[in-house]
């Protein structure tokens, strides 16, 4: 069994997976708008190219998939795109040719060692592909006999961004030519384009009603959560939705929805699964939200922070359960896991975990460390004083490391300590 696909570890993405979201043309006039900045858009694909697969409102590292055609076992022909960090190194051996930056974006260990990797070919692109772009590009031709593939990579080097193009199809498929996948690459365009927020599939199909969330006239088991009043902005509601059984709730429309005092859907945040929600924090002027993500049943959450309007990710922290806390509207505090202690009896318990208190500055982008866990002692944040100028923290000790794994051998005591200043 052969099927097209998609073999670049960064773009993480396979075409077997062969759910679309209809075709490139039809699917919005601009699917990939939602991409700020410098980006790469695939223009003039056939009429029955989809989109295979796409970053789900990554701006750091957007990728989009396309497929088109019929093969032996999926799409005939794939198309992937995608965009990282500028690198000075890598930027000099792509100019340079230098084979060896190739392995950190294509083939696996296997390819690299066996005969296929021998006939791989590494050139300037053509002028008729980088004349169109404006920018040096290469290009990576090479096969995987053992999966019956081909390949066409493009690289472009820009200013601020790397961008990768990849054609694959079935090395047996006679009627796709050099010529087409060169004609595929010269038609891709640089944009520059400001974004848009980011919506899932059919997101505005989401509605809320009388508190109930409804998937166009059907409704939709699933919990709404009310932002508190005191939080300003436009989200004044958001429900965590997953695929059900009844097939209304596709799996590619799950995860959190975010909507307006009337009801009207927002903005959409992907997600695996409807239970790695387990809360939204919303900062005091509903600027930034923390995502508390893991099991309902354990201890130990993951936090991560995100910009509302393009839903782009930036920190995600492990800490506990709850323990999340906004002092202001550019900062949180949050008791942080920093490690797993060994215990002498060998049972889990929170006092296996070293702990410490920390804050992050959403304004620096900086993350502080206000008491740091240490082999005896343990800190968890326990929120703002009544003087609103100091943050209380519960300090745990234990005179020796493995008397952790003994509760009455753990001292507790209450401490004070003075919030830095902002920025």
């Amino acid at each position: 069994m052969r099927k097209v696909m998609l073999y670049v570890s960064l773009f993480c993405v396979f075409a077997a997976a062969a759910f679309c979201f209809g075709t490139a043309a039809n699917a919005d006039d601009s699917p990939d708008g939602w991409v700020k900045g410098l980006w790469i858009q695939a223009a003039g694909l056939p009429k029955d190219a989809v989109i295979e697969d796409f970053s789900d409102g990554d701006d750091e590292k957007p990728w989009f998939v396309y497929s088109w055609g019929k093969g032996s076992d999926g799409p005939a022909v794939t198309l992937g795109v995608g965009r990282f960090p500028s690198s000075a190194d890598i930027g000099e051996k792509l100019l340079n040719l230098d084979k060896k930056v190739l392995r950190e974006f294509i083939g696996s260990e296997a390819f690299w060692e066996g005969p296929d990797a021998k006939k791989l070919t590494f050139t300037q692109a053509p002028e008729k592909i980088s004349a169109g772009l404006s920018y040096p590009c290469q290009i990576v031709r090479y096969a995987e006999s053992d999966m019956g593939l081909s390949h066409m990579v493009l690289f472009i080097e820009t200013d601020p961004f790397l961008f990768m193009a990849e054609i694959t199809w079935e090395t047996e498929n006679k009627k796709f030519k050099k010529s087409d996948g060169e004609k595929i690459l010269e038609n891709l365009a640089l944009v520059e384009q400001e974004g848009m927020k980011a919506a899932g599939p059919d997101g505005d199909l989401f509605s809320l009603k009388d508190g109930r969330l409804f998937m166009g006239e059907e409704s939709v088991e699933a919990e709404v959560n009310e932002v508190p009043p005191e939080i300003e902005g436009p989200v004044r509601f958001w429900s965590a939705v997953g695929a059900d059984d009844s097939g209304l709730v596709r799996e590619n429309e799950t995860g959190v929805r975010f909507f307006a005092e009337d009801g009207a859907f927002l903005a959409f945040l992907p997600l695996e699964s409807a239970d790695e929600c387990q809360d939204i924090i919303f900062s005091p002027d509903g600027t930034f939200f923390l995502l508390m993500s893991g099991s309902g049943i354990r201890a130990d959450m993951t936090y991560i922070l995100y910009d509302p309007e393009t839903m782009e990710k930036k920190i995600e922290i492990s800490g506990t359960r709850g323990s999340a806390e906004w002092i202001d509207v550019g900062r949180f505090v949050m008791t942080r896991i920093d490690d797993v202690r060994e215990t002498e009896s060998g049972n889990f318990s929170m006092a296996a975990l070293r702990l410490s208190a920390v804050m992050y500055d959403t304004v620096a982008e900086e993350l502080v460390v206000l008491k740091e866990g240490t082999a005896t002692k343990n800190y968890w944040c326990g929120g703002l004083a009544d003087d609103g100028g100091s943050l209380i923290i519960s300090e745990d000790s234990v005179a020796s490391e493995k008397d952790w794994g003994d509760e009455e051998k753990i001292t507790t005591r209450e401490i004070k300590i003075e919030i830095p200043a902002a920025g």
